[in-house]
């Protein structure tokens, strides 16, 4: 299992005719997988102190089974 973040975009709206970008960041704990996930927009983040995942604002992973076809497809990472 590795240990994974993946920023995601929003668009949020500030005011009634303003709006404002903003990027969140989810941390994945994804069973039986331990490869390069970067082109899917995946951070292997195994090691990372906790001072260094604050960086991100990422407090916990989400953990994702190998039979979860939903979440693989969500995160866009392929099925072996």
């Amino acid at each position: 299992m590795a240990r994974y973040i993946k920023k995601f975009s929003r668009v949020g709206a500030v005011g009634p005719n303003e709006e404002r970008g903003f990027a969140l960041w989810v941390g994945y704990d994804i069973v039986g997988v331990d490869d390069d996930l970067s082109a899917a927009g995946l951070t292997r983040v195994d090691g990372w102190t906790s001072g260094q995942l604050a960086k991100y604002d990422v407090k916990t992973f989400a953990r994702v089974e190998p039979d979860d076809v939903e979440m693989y497809d969500k995160l866009g990472i392929g099925r072996r």
